[in-house]
């Protein structure tokens, strides 16, 4: 089935606080930050990161958590207030960016912790990120809260992200997808379940490989693009910018704008 929806001639341009769009200069003082903690029996890792770039990559065979961490700072003062946690509690492994608020309009003190975590593969993840890349690849359930910055999964048993702003990537997971989103592209891939956007603000959201449904619940501006979907694909609001569809199995529901109402093409 191959079909185009067209929506209005213009849409709002999505406002993307990637990575060139939000980096700050920290400064010239760095300083290690790197622990170990056991993972045997572990059910879950869950990291706190602040400003800076996170990576989690879960690695075959391991049964710790790694942490690799560079601080940076404006002040060799403010350098050594920047601190990371890592520690065992009960059946979780937690890892936190401890960083003090700096102040940017008044050119005082400010840091970044920029860390780089390998986990027992296929462990489940909760993962909160303030401003900075991320990327997340090889692990279980992952939950993750995102600010600022472009954020991407390769490899996931489930996904659940509520972003601020920045790109969303993800890709090769084995359950279902779901997305809130403020601003910036959306790009899905290779899902095995459904994919849900609960909302979204501006931007582009592409779909492709989805074996269950795709249904988009809210949609600010942007278009909308899906194709090799399993199931269902359906679009419940939608404001600006197109929608297209190629090889959905199941039905489409879309909103037919010229009636001012929700259309259903087979």
């Amino acid at each position: 089935m191959n079909r185009q929806f067209r929506g209005a001639a213009f849409a709002a341009a999505p406002f993307i606080l990637g990575s060139t769009a939000y980096a700050q200069s920290y400064g010239d003082y760095t300083a290690p930050r790197n622990a170990v903690v056991d993972a045997a029996g572990a059910r879950s890792v869950e990291v706190e990161a602040a400003a800076g770039s996170l990576r989690i990559e879960g690695k075959a065979g391991l049964r710790q958590v790694q942490v690799t961490g560079t601080a940076r700072a404006s002040s060799q003062r403010f350098l050594g207030e920047i601190r990371l946690i890592a520690e065992r509690r009960g059946d979780v492994v937690f890892i936190k960016a401890d960083i003090p608020d700096g102040d940017w309009g008044r050119n005082r003190d400010n840091g970044a912790l920029d860390l780089v975590i390998q986990v027992p593969q296929g462990i489940n993840a909760e993962v909160s990120d303030g401003s900075g890349d991320a990327k997340v690849l090889n692990v279980g359930a992952l939950e993750a809260s995102d600010g600022s910055g472009n954020f991407s999964v390769d490899g996931a048993g489930s996904v659940r992200i509520t972003d601020g702003s920045g790109n969303l990537r993800i890709e090769n997971v084995g359950g279902d997808v779901r997305v809130s989103d403020g601003s910036g592209e959306i790009d899905v891939r290779n899902v095995t379940g459904s994919f849900t956007v609960e909302t979204d603000g501006s931007g582009s959201i592409v779909a492709t490989d989805v074996r269950g449904s795709v249904i988009v619940e809210n949609d600010g501006s942007g278009e909308i693009e899906v194709n090799k979907i399993g199931r269902d694909f359906r679009v419940e609001n939608k404001g600006s910018g197109n929608i297209d569809y190629t090889s959905v199995s199941g039905q489409v529901n879309i909103p037919d704008r010229r009636h001012g109402r929700r259309g259903d093409e087979r």
